[in-house]
């Protein structure tokens, strides 16, 4: 028998026009920022999300380093891990993008597609990147985002080889050789 979800209840502020201020209502809604809540003013919802450094990531990131071996001009990420990944819609969806957030990759500044959006799929890998992927450096194993913008670190760090993880078939050694 299947399971019913019950629909779930969003925080909602209480306003009076008369009296709330822009920034009564910011202030409230950073107070929701855990467990999320509808602004006051806009009606989006708006939570701080927890993100970890997942092994999909951390093998797309390994990928885009490869890339980098041999250019230095913008890499469109998309298309490229399009043609080399075999490992499925995981690595070749969109959450690599997220890799921003460490700093490992970097977005092509001031392009926009003919929509105006700045998603052009654009990127280069950072110096931290490529320390990262060689083992020099620790990242923080999570970041925490708040309307789509990194608002914070853990202080928990995770190495290149952790974040690739080990029960996935992965194999450091392998994946560093070039192909």
């Amino acid at each position: 028998m299947a399971q019913t979800r019950k629909p779930q209840k969003f925080v909602r502020m209480e306003i009076d026009p008369a009296t709330v201020t822009l920034a009564d209502a910011a202030t409230w809604l950073l107070q929701q920022h855990k467990k999320g809540a509808i602004c006051p003013c806009c009606t989006q919802f708006a939570k701080r999300y927890k993100r970890k450094l997942n092994s999909s990531m951390t093998y797309a990131l390994l990928l885009i380093f490869h890339a980098f071996r041999s250019r230095t001009e913008w890499l469109h990420v998309p298309e490229y891990l399009m043609e080399v990944c075999q490992t499925g819609p995981t690595v070749r969806g969109g959450d690599w993008a997220k890799l921003v957030h460490w700093g490992l990759i970097e977005q092509k500044p001031d392009e926009t597609r003919p929509d105006g959006s700045r998603r052009t799929g654009f990127y280069k890998i950072t110096d931290k990147g490529s320390a990262f992927v060689r083992g020099e450096i620790a990242v923080p194993k999570y970041v925490y985002i708040y309307a789509s913008r990194c608002v914070g670190a853990s202080e928990e760090t995770v190495t290149f080889r952790e974040a690739l993880g080990r029960d996935n078939g992965f194999r450091y050694d392998e994946l560093m050789t070039p192909q």
